[in-house]
């Protein structure tokens, strides 16, 4: 007998966050541990979608895209709903990135109207780093992301780009800018980033807002358990 790839996940999970397969299986079938009854407090939660929602948003935002204008590049909207998910920059400072904040070697964004006029440095993939490179051709300087108006985007139309793949993949709730920001958190948090490095990476002054997104964390357990236990 070999253990299922979803049983090791499970249990990486489990090991990797802490959490006691017992408690989670006596949770899941109403049975509160022996002297700890539940708690009913209130606790804000972000919302997130799972990955491979995200990659359903990103193949959708690709097909609208082809239909509108096709191209042999990747569509300015899929460039930048990935650029979204994976530098998780808020929307205000995507529309406000420039050709020179990208480093294509070290794929690296440099988001310099961050909240509180603060800058931090952004990771992102290299793929996207080079796509991105593809995408913005010889220009030297001017937004990163340019309208067919030689325009920068506005933060309604990223919306705007949200809402319509969201009504494509009938997603509910709907995907929006900051869920895919909360989406790459939390799917990094999962994958054992620190807290702290996490912090840095949001662009939060203080670490308890950081620490937020960790009360995510149950349902991609719950998740993982539904994937082993099918009852």
């Amino acid at each position: 007998w070999s253990m299922s790839k979803e049983l090791k996940e499970y249990n990486s999970f489990c090991d990797r966050n802490k959490i006691s397969p017992k408690r989670l299986h006596e949770f899941f079938n109403n049975k509160p541990a022996a002297g700890k009854p539940p708690k009913r407090t209130k606790q804000k939660l972000f919302r997130f979608k799972f990955q491979e929602e995200i990659d359903r948003a990103v193949d959708g935002s690709d097909k609208i895209s082809r239909s509108i204008r096709p191209r042999k590049n990747s569509p300015e909207r899929v460039l930048i709903l990935r650029a979204l998910y994976e530098s998780m920059a808020r929307v205000s400072e995507l529309v406000n990135l420039e050709v020179q904040d990208l480093n294509f070697k070290e794929a690296v964004l440099l988001i310099r109207f961050g909240k509180g006029g603060k800058e931090r440095l952004v990771p992102i993939s290299h793929i996207l780093a080079k796509d991105l490179e593809e995408y913005i051709g010889n220009r030297k300087s001017g937004p990163l992301f340019l309208s067919s108006l030689r325009k920068k985007y506005t933060t309604r139309y990223i919306q705007k780009i949200c809402k319509e793949v969201s009504e494509f993949c009938e997603f509910s709730p709907p995907l929006t800018p900051h869920i895919l920001r909360h989406s790459h958190a939390t799917h990094l948090l999962n994958e054992g980033v620190p807290i702290a490095h996490l912090q840095l990476l949001l662009g939060h002054a203080d670490i308890s807002t950081t620490t937020i997104y960790a009360r995510s964390l149950p349902t991609v357990a719950i998740r993982a358990y539904r994937k082993v236990v099918r009852h």
